[in-house]
């Protein structure tokens, strides 16, 4: 770079006192002003520190109206009570990388408290191949941090963002919203950023190297890391100057790289799917022999198919123990070869190296082959060949130890109830649900097939909810949540379609169409043992935490007491939500604070007797019912709201006079109230 360039580049020196770096005097509020436009959005991430839940929030920066984002401030000091770190997303769109449609800053984060251990410059690890980590104290970090601040004044581009950490710092370039910036460079600078700052450090693991993705969180100022709760740390912003804003190519130019290369390197190394491509020029077309069904023990199948004619099945013209030119790949010179060993295993050897059926001399047999050309994993080589060969199996040691545990399941299930010291939480939120669950368990026992049709040793089972809705004459979504519901507390697996065998799936086509029916999923269940229901019970009290009620089960619901990752497990099917609809339940969200910051309550009358304008149209009263139902739960969580029927005590703390429910907030009401109301 050319020392013109250098010059236009530099900014201001950095004006930090290095050795005390005080925290500057300003809001969380403002902080995020710097990265965000009035009026954005704001992405959240809420992280257990000790047992790393995450729960997404989100909110608007609304400059002249105080009203969403200081009840979010309440619920991140909730949070941090309960050891929760608040992070937010820097670039603009949204949680998930796809949905980040600007980008904000180009950053860093220096983490001087832990490294790998070195021996003789040597990464050290202990007997399983583990890296052994080494912590700092407090003396050795600040020597670190007083250190990279010295070197930082030295980098030609002046940072815009110093946030002090309690191990180190979090450094950003903000960039120049009015120029040109390209999404697709936004990790492969990062990563060069990293680099270059590593480079500057005696260790260059100081650097972290997973601080690249798109989406990527940091710590919000002004709240508190609490890895260690007996020493937290208030992160704090010890730097702040937007006077000069940059772009990706300034940036580049400063670490020594070229933006353009940057972005073809990208381009090039994006992922590109893999086939196997199986050249077959040795086969004859010939009509495969047509097997009359075949009834064999589980334990004798996998002998059967090895013991299968190799020849016949492939359709070649070969004979056993003479060399003919592979079916697999390119064969000028006969190099393949079909054996038949003394116990009747019929095994393809191929002496090309280039050849996919190449293992060094050992061979191949029926199962490996079909794996090779279906690219496919044991289980599903053998039930093709299965279905081939016409086998069925009879399986009546694994059927039996399935049943009994339906049996073992469904007893310890009617149980339940006389255990409500054992598990309390369980109790209480499975009371209602508890039929539901054992009408499951039923039709799990009535439908194990063997073996080939399970997952993990376990028996795969389907049903429609629209069927079990009509058994227990109930709605189907009231089923859908129930079922959503078990699957959270780990009493019920839903099963991805993909993971299904094909004929059990094809199987339940044809009875749901029989039927009439939609709407098949698959499960399977896990042994009840008293760990299970023990787990279940931790899940119950959190759920319980956050105001369960069985109307209220959603997605969004399970990501705020789990977290997103959670959530999806159960939740398998991600459903479109319209811009219309998120609008809608945005609007009855400002509605819902509006009142409650006029009034000190709210009431579902309200917002259905009240005209609620959204695009300049008026929205209908069946519309907004539906979408308050749907954002009612995620509201109430948000803000830390509670629903509650009025009585004496309520409406004098209040100063009204109503028997209506109201919504809250929770802060409002005395232990003493809360405790009336949750009886």
């Amino acid at each position: 770079m050319t020392p013109s360039a250098k010059e236009e580049l530099v900014t201001v020196e950095l004006n930090i006192d290095i050795n005390n770096r005080p925290a500057l005097n300003i809001s969380d509020f403002d902080f995020l002003l710097v990265f965000k436009k009035p009026n954005e959005k704001v992405y959240f991430r809420l992280i257990q520190e000790k047992k790393h839940i995450a729960k997404n929030f989100d909110c608007k920066l609304t400059v002249d109206d105080e009203l969403e984002y200081p009840l979010i401030q309440k619920v991140f000091e909730k949070y941090q009570k309960q050891g929760y770190g608040i992070y937010f997303v820097v670039n603009s769109g949204g949680h998930e990388k796809k949905s980040i449609k600007r980008i904000n800053a180009h950053f860093i984060d220096m983490d001087f408290g832990k490294v790998p251990k070195l021996i003789n410059g040597e990464v050290f690890k202990d007997p399983d191949g583990k890296t052994v980590y080494e912590y700092r104290s407090k003396t050795e970090i600040e020597k670190y941090k007083i250190t990279f601040l010295k070197k930082l004044e030295t980098f030609i581009l002046s940072p815009n963002v110093i946030v002090e950490t309690k191990n180190g710092f979090h450094v950003y370039w903000l960039l120049d919203l009015d120029k040109p910036q390209n999404l697709d460079v936004f990790t492969p600078l990062q990563e060069k950023l990293i680099c270059y700052f590593s480079a500057c450090e005696e260790r260059k693991e100081h650097a972290d190297i997973s601080v690249k993705d798109i989406n990527r969180v940091l710590r919000l100022i002004n709240y508190k890391h609490l890895k260690n709760p007996d020493e937290p740390f208030y992160i704090k912003c010890i730097y702040l100057n937007t006077n000069k804003k940059y772009t990706q190519e300034d940036i580049a130019n400063a670490i020594g790289c070229n933006i353009s290369e940057l972005f073809n390197d990208n381009k090039s190394n994006k992922i590109k799917p893999i086939s196997v491509k199986t050249e077959v020029n040795n086969s004859q077309n010939i009509n495969r022999k047509v097997y009359s069904s075949t009834t064999l023990p589980y334990e004798e199948v996998i002998q059967f198919l090895k013991q299968q004619d190799l020849i016949n099945y492939l359709g070649i013209d070969a004979k056993p123990g003479k060399n003919f030119r592979c079916i697999f790949h390119n064969d000028n010179n006969p190099s393949a070869v079909i054996i038949k060993n003394n116990d009747g295993i019929y095994k393809y050897f191929c002496n090309s190296p280039a050849c996919t059926c190449y293992n060094g001399g050992k061979g191949v047999d029926i199962i490996n082959i079909v794996k090779i050309t279906e690219n496919s994993d044991t289980s599903h080589a053998i039930k093709k060949l299965m279905e081939y060969f016409n086998i069925k199996v009879e399986d009546s040691t694994w059927i039996n130890v399935q049943n009994k545990k339906f049996e073992r399941n469904i007893t310890h299930l009617c149980q339940l109830s006389e255990r409500k010291g054992d598990f309390p939480y369980l109790n209480r939120i499975l009371r209602f649900g508890l039929p539901i669950l054992l009408d499951i368990l039923k039709i799990g026992k009535k439908n194990i097939v063997n073996r080939f049709f399970c997952l993990n040793g376990d028996s795969v089972f389907f049903f429609s909810n629209r069927y079990l809705a009509g058994e227990k004459n109930k709605s189907v979504t009231n089923i859908n949540k129930y079922i959503n519901l078990f699957c959270a507390l780990g009493l019920l697996n839903k099963i991805p379609y993909k993971h299904v065998n094909k004929n059990l799936r094809a199987t339940a086509v044809q009875i749901s169409k029989a039927n009439a029916q939609n709407g098949i999923s698959f499960y399977t269940v896990p042994y009840y043992s008293d760990e299970v229901f023990k787990t279940a019970d931790e899940r119950a009290f959190v759920m319980l935490q956050y105001n369960f009620s069985i109307t209220g089960m959603s997605k969004k619901f399970l990501e705020n007491c789990f977290g997103e990752n959670f959530a999806n497990q159960i939740y398998l099917v991600n459903v479109i939500d319209s811009e219309k609809s998120r609008n809608i339940r945005e609007a009855i969200e400002l509605f819902i604070l509006h009142q409650i910051k006029t009034y000190g309550y709210f009431t579902k009358d309200m917002i259905l007797n009240n005209k609620l304008k959204v695009d300049n149209n008026y929205i209908r009263r069946g519309v907004k019912e539906y979408e308050y139902r749907k954002a009612l739960p995620d509201i109430m969580q948000k803000y830390d709201l509670i629903y509650l029927k009025a009585n004496k005590n309520i409406n004098k703390k209040l100063g009204i006079n109503t028997k209506k429910y109201l919504l809250i907030q929770r802060s409002l009401l005395d232990d003493n109230l809360l405790k009336k109301k949750t009886k």
